[in-house]
C-alpha cells in the first residue's frame, strides 16, 4: 500500500462512509465463523488499534462491504478476488444441482419444506439486493434440498417444495444471466417451467418465460426469438394471469420484456409500455411477484432502457427526471436506474454527468454493477473519448474496479 496512513481498517471505514453505514451495521453485516464481529471490535480496526490478521476477517469484511481484496489491501495481486466472484466459483456446483435433481453424492437429509420456502424467497431477495456472493453460497444447497422435498411426505409438502424450487431457480436464472452465464441461466429457466408445472403455478410459468426471453435478448443473433418468446407467453397466459395481482405483475413483466425486444428488433415498442404502465397502475397496492420490484418506478427504468436501445439519450434523461429513485426499494433497481442514466448521458456526451451517475450505482450495489457487461463497456468508451473533460484519476480508478482496463485492453500507466 503506497501511503502508510492507508491501512486496512482505514480503507474500510472509508468505504463505510461512502456506503452511508453505521459501524453498527457494518459490524451486523460482517460474520465470521458463524458470528457478526462487534461494533467496538470494527471500530478498533478501523482506527487502527487492532490489525486485521486473519485472512478469514479479511474475507468477511470484503463480502460484507462488497467489495474486492484489493480495495481492502491495495494489493494489485487482490483485485479479481471480488465477492462477486463467489458466484462464478459456485456456478458449477449450481449447474449441477439443476442437472442431477436432488441426487447428489451428498446424501445429507434435506431441510423442510417451510424452511426451503423461506430460503427461496430470501434467494430472489439477495438478487435483487444484488449480493451475488451471499446468493452463490446457499443455492447449491437449496436446489437439492428442494428436489429432494419433491419426492417426501404428504402431497402438500411434495407441491410446496416444487414451489420452493421455481423460486429458487428463477432467482438463478436472473443473477446468471446478468454475469453473462447463458447456459446456466438457460437451464434454471427450464427447471423453474419444471416445477412450475408441476405444482400448477401458471404466474411461475410466466417468470419461467420471461427469463428465458431475457437470455435469448443476451445471445447473438436470437434477439427475434427473444421477442417471439415474450408475445407468445403473452398471448398464452394472460387468462391465467388477469385474474389475480400477483398475474398481473408478471403478466407486465413481459410486456416490459418485449417492450425492450422490439425495439431491439426495430418493432414498435411504445404499445407493450403502455400495457405494462396500466399493470403497474392496477396492482400499486398489492404484493411485489417474485421479488421484481413491479411498479411505475420500474416501468419508467425499462422506458429508459428502451429510449437508449433506440438512440433516444436526452428522453431517457428526461424520464429520470420524473423518477424519484429514492422511493425504489431495492437496491439492484436503484442501481440499475443511474446505469441507465449514465448512458442516456453518455449518449448525449454529458461525460462528467455520466461518470457521476456510475459512481452512483456503485455505491448502492457495487457487485451487481461490476458484473455488468454494459459498464465495462461505457467506462472504457468514456476513457478513450472523454479523458480531457473528466480527468484520469477517479475515471481511471473506476475503470479498473469494473474490469475495463483488462478488457479494453487499457492500462493505467497509459491514461
Amino acid at each position: 500500500m503506497d501511503d502508510p496512513d492507508r491501512y486496512i481498517g482505514h480503507n474500510v471505514a472509508t468505504i463505510r462512509v461512502r456506503r452511508g453505514w453505521s459501524q453498527q451495521q457494518l459490524a451486523d453485516k460482517t460474520i465470521v465463523d458463524g458470528k457478526a464481529i462487534s461494533r467496538s471490535a470494527l471500530a478498533n480496526y478501523e482506527s487502527g488499534d487492532r490489525i486485521v490478521d486473519s485472512r478469514k476477517l479479511l474475507y468477511a469484511l470484503a463480502t460484507a462491504l462488497q467489495v474486492s481484496l484489493a480495495e481492502l489491501t491495495g494489493h494489485a495481486e487482490d483485485r479479481h478476488l471480488s465477492a462477486a466472484s463467489a458466484f462464478h466459483l459456485a456456478a458449477p456446483r449450481i449447474e449441477a444441482a439443476l442437472m442431477s435433481a436432488g441426487q447428489s453424492d451428498d446424501d445429507h437429509e434435506p431441510a423442510a419444506v417451510d424452511l426451503l420456502a423461506r430460503d427461496a424467497n430470501r434467494a430472489m431477495d439477495l438478487r435483487m439486493a444484488g449480493d451475488l456472493s451471499s446468493l452463490g453460497a446457499i443455492l447449491p444447497t437449496l436446489i437439492t434440498d428442494c428436489y429432494r422435498r419433491t419426492t417426501l411426505g404428504a402431497a402438500v409438502e411434495r407441491e410446496a417444495a416444487w414451489a420452493a424450487l421455481s423460486r429458487a431457480a428463477f432467482a438463478t436464472g436472473l443473477a446468471s444471466k446478468g454475469l453473462g452465464l447463458v447456459s446456466l441461466s438457460w437451464n434454471a429457466a427450464r427447471v423453474t417451467a419444471e416445477a412450475a408445472l408441476a405444482c400448477g403455478d401458471r404466474v411461475a410459468l410466466a417468470a419461467s418465460e420471461f427469463v428465458s426471453s431475457q437470455v435469448l435478448l443476451a445471445m447473438p443473433g436470437s434477439v427475434t426469438a427473444s421477442l417471439g418468446r415474450a408475445q407468445s407467453a403473452i398471448d398464452s397466459l394472460e387468462g391465467d394471469l388477469t385474474g389475480s395481482p400477483e398475474g398481473m405483475q408478471l403478466y407486465g413483466m413481459l410486456h416490459l420484456q418485449a417492450s425492450l425486444a422490439s425495439a431491439a428488433t426495430g418493432h414498435e415498442s411504445a404499445g407493450h409500455l403502455d400495457e405494462a404502465r396500466d399493470m403497474a397502475t392496477r396492482t400499486a397496492a398489492v404484493g411485489d411477484a417474485f421479488r421484481l420490484d413491479f411498479g411505475r418506478p420500474n416501468v419508467d427504468i425499462w422506458g429508459m432502457s428502451v429510449a437508449l436501445e433506440e438512440g433516444r439519450g436526452s428522453d431517457a434523461i428526461e424520464i429520470a427526471a420524473t423518477v424519484d429513485h429514492e422511493q425504489i426499494a431495492t437496491a439492484e433497481r436503484r442501481a440499475r436506474y443511474f446505469i441507465e442514466l449514465a448512458r442516456g448521458y453518455s449518449q448525449e456526451g454529458e461525460y462528467p454527468q455520466a461518470m457521476a451517475a456510475l459512481l452512483n450505482a456503485e455505491s448502492i450495489a457495487p457487485q451487481y454493477v461490476r458484473s455488468r457487461s454494459i459498464v465495462r463497456e461505457l467506462s472504457g468508451y468514456m476513457l478513450r473519448k472523454a479523458k480531457r473533460e473528466l480527468g484520469t484519476g477517479e475515471l481511471a480508478r473506476f475503470a479498473e474496479r469494473v474490469g475495463a482496463l483488462e478488457s479494453h485492453g487499457l492500462t493505467s500507466s497509459r491514461l
